[in-house]
């Protein structure tokens, strides 16, 4: 071969590995990552996952490309302490950020930041204060927009839809691996009547849905079936609507060319209670209709097909880190949750599995009544779930095949299982406690109180 072509083959073999260095991961599909959660998401009321109206056309689209998770769990039942966790690969226990006054504290390491260092541009859109800037959650994100957290009046499905997207086309445009993070809001109080979706009626009985989630709390030990499906309804448009957002942002994906080449994930950060346990809304108890969540994982080459076995959110950064660069960030960074790799893969369980822990430590500010309170930790392991309230010492253990609404307590019925599963929940709290990292605190000024207040979030 000629001198001059041998030194050709040289200069192409040293500008493709600079181009590696650059990068950060090897060169595979998939190379990029869109990351969707809703916030306030149940599961059972998107057509994929069984709910008996159209509230999820594009979602269910996106679920029959994917693998779709039958029994997926948030770490908390409120957004600050679940979207931590998706970003960290830690439990709240150790990430920190579990109350109204804690932020995402600088030592803990997040998904951002890790692919940025790998050669990611990393750009984020979101919805909700409680995951803002000030909170903690911009770092590792070059781009972060969050003009649209403005609050539960606020509708911010198309907002959300068109700063995503001008992300979308700015990525594209770059030609780098990226990793766009979209959170939409609009399932959370205040439900806001869509049009698109024509689900419910003008009224029902006292609500024609200008009522506040306190009046609504207020009348929740007497609200006729008809006043209940009614809220329901009035959810369910603003699936809808946001559904319509999330089908825009996919339809832009693919015309970008970019879909054959991007990992989609999608999920929720908690879901919502219409009087399951006796309560409107979320942030206090750690029952399925709060923590069980939809969670759907498109690989570009993957098959599509459904996984039963319970799986953690705190699992997400894992996955996605390996389906991005490869295993072994896992060793540098210590997470707490197994990689769901094998499940795409087609396997029927992860060895090793720890079961799923769920928690909450939602404190009010100083200010405002402490027994508003709610301090619970539960463990799964398959059929069965116990709860235990750290306030209290009340246990609760449920059959979860037998009895899904989780109404019959079977804890002093069954005290071979709830011991065995007390036991595995001290020890996993214990684990989690040794490696917590001290959170930052976060000065909430009147705004953001009231912000907070009108979600029902805290109460004097």
């Amino acid at each position: 071969m000629p001198k001059r072509s041998i030194l050709l083959l040289v200069l192409v073999a040293v500008i493709a590995v600079g181009l590696l260095v650059v990068a950060g991961c090897a060169p595979k599909q998939p190379r990029n990552l869109l990351f969707i959660v809703v916030d306030t998401l149940r599961a059972d009321r998107l057509g994929c996952y069984g709910a008996g109206r159209d509230t999820s056309p594009s979602i269910d689209g996106l679920a029959a490309e994917s693998v779709r998770f039958q029994r997926a769990y948030a770490t908390a039942p409120w957004t600050r302490p679940s979207i931590a966790s998706m970003l960290t690969g830690l439990y709240p226990s150790s990430h920190g950020a579990r109350s109204v006054e804690q932020l995402l504290p600088d030592s803990v390491a997040t998904l951002a930041g890790m692919l940025k260092a790998e050669g990611f541009t990393t750009a984020g859109v979101i919805s909700h204060g409680v995951i803002s800037r000030k909170a903690g959650f911009a770092r590792g994100f070059d781009v972060f927009e969050e003009s649209e957290a403005l609050g539960h009046e606020h509708i911010s499905t198309a907002g959300v839809t068109r700063q995503a997207t001008e992300q979308l086309e700015a990525l594209a445009g770059e030609g780098q691996p990226f990793f766009l993070f979209v959170h939409y809001f609009d399932p959370h109080y205040r439900w806001n009547r869509y049009a698109g979706a024509g689900f419910a009626a003008d009224r029902a009985g006292r609500l024609d849905g200008s009522q506040s989630i306190w009046e609504i709390r207020g009348m929740r030990q007497d609200l006729s079936d008809a006043e209940l499906g009614f809220i329901r309804d009035l959810y369910d448009e603003e699936i809808r609507r946001t559904d319509a957002g999330i089908g825009q942002l996919l339809e832009t994906l693919r015309s970008l060319g970019l879909d054959s080449e991007t990992l989609v994930v999608f999920t929720a950060d908690h879901g919502e209670e219409f009087m399951d346990h006796g309560w409107i809304g979320h942030t206090r108890t750690l029952y399925e209709e709060l923590v069980r969540v939809p969670l759907l994982i498109r690989t570009p080459s993957g098959t599509p097909a459904e996984v039963k076995q319970p799986v953690s959110l705190v699992s997400l950064v894992p996955t996605v880190l390996e389906l991005l660069c490869g295993p072994g960030m896992e060793e540098e960074f210590l997470f707490q949750g197994p990689s769901l790799v094998p499940l795409l893969g087609g396997e029927h369980e992860i060895a090793d599995d720890p079961g799923i822990f769920i928690e909450v430590e939602f404190e009010q500010p100083e200010s405002y009544a402490a027994e508003k309170t709610a301090h619970k930790k539960a463990i799964l392991e398959g059929r069965h779930k116990l709860i235990r309230d750290e306030t209290t010492g009340e246990l609760e253990l449920y059959d979860l095949e037998a009895d899904p609404g989780e109404q019959e307590n079977l804890a002093r019925l069954r005290p071979v299982i709830r011991d065995r599963l007390l036991g595995r929940l001290e020890e996993r709290a214990a684990a989690l406690e040794a490696d917590a990292a001290v959170p930052g605190l976060l000065e909430l000024d009147e705004k953001e109180l009231e912000q907070l207040r009108g979600l029902g979030y805290i109460e004097d």
